[in-house]
């Protein structure tokens, strides 16, 4: 039986070295990373950028994703 491929979930990464931006050639196709945006990326090419001080996890929201509702007063 054949191992079979795990499938992780996107990961977002932050571009902050001193240009501008830049593209970056993956196996599955070029990506365009802006100064401080935040870019969705595979888990796989997230790898391969987590080595590389220009690249950083994007911060993770801080907002809850639950709220309780108000009660009048």
């Amino acid at each position: 039986m054949s191992p079979t491929k795990k499938t992780s979930a996107p990961t977002e990464v932050v571009y902050t070295g001193g240009s501008d931006g830049v593209v970056i050639h993956f196996p599955s196709g070029p990506v365009e990373f802006l100064h401080g945006v935040p870019v969705e990326v595979s888990a796989d090419n997230a790898k391969s950028l987590a080595e590389h001080p220009d690249f950083q996890p994007a911060a993770k929201a801080t907002t809850p994703t639950t709220q309780s509702p108000k009660e009048d007063a």
